[in-house]
Order: C-alpha cells, then sequence, then structure tokens
C-alpha cells in the first residue's frame, strides 16, 4: 500500500486535503475518518437524485434531516468513497434518523 497526492478538485472541497491510497492491485481509495456501519431498516428511504442535488449531499441531507451535517451518514449508508460522484438519477438509501440514534446506531453515544 502507498499513498498518492491528495485529488485535484477544481472548487473548494473539504476532501482536498485526504490522501488517495493505492493498494497493492493499483486499486485507489480515499482516506477518511473513522467509518460506521448503518444498518438497513425498514424505516429507510429511497431517494432519486433530482438535478439541483448532483454532488450535492449536502442539500439531501438538510432535506431529511433538517441539517447539512448529516451528509457523511448519506456517504457511509450508500457506501460512496467520493461523494462527488453524485449523478442525477442516482438512488440513495436514507437511513431513518431513529436508526441512527439507537444503540449501536452511527450517531449513538453513551452519556
Amino acid at each position: 500500500m502507498r499513498y498518492a497526492k491528495p485529488r485535484k478538485y477544481t472548487h473548494v472541497s473539504r476532501y482536498s486535503v485526504y490522501r488517495q491510497i493505492i493498494d497493492d492491485n493499483n486499486n485507489q481509495y480515499t482516506e477518511t475518518a473513522n467509518q460506521y456501519t448503518v444498518d438497513e431498516e425498514n424505516t429507510d428511504i429511497y431517494h432519486e437524485v433530482q438535478n439541483e442535488e448532483e454532488n450535492r449531499l449536502d442539500i439531501i441531507s438538510n432535506k431529511y434531516y433538517n441539517t447539512p451535517d448529516y451528509y457523511w451518514v448519506i456517504a457511509m449508508a450508500n457506501d460512496l468513497v467520493d461523494p462527488f460522484i453524485i449523478k442525477v438519477g442516482d438512488v440513495l438509501r436514507i437511513p431513518s434518523i431513529y436508526s441512527l440514534y439507537h444503540w449501536g446506531g452511527a450517531l449513538f453515544t453513551r452519556v
């Protein structure tokens, strides 16, 4: 395994600081923060990406969670390595807010 230079974006991106990881088979991955399992639930919603939402998980997050901050939950639930490859017509799984906060959910924290 080796590291490549960060991906070059044509716009300001929070991902510009992440390195590219290249494995022994020359597959390239983007370095990410902690990974969480976002289990599929029968309360999940499926959303088809519209023109104005292309490459904008923050807009989709705001639509379903009333905050753009959970864009990463949608990315993890759909095994998206790069959130800038979301195209019009893609269908994304949107986990219910309950499934995120229940015991063991991606947003669950002990108090």
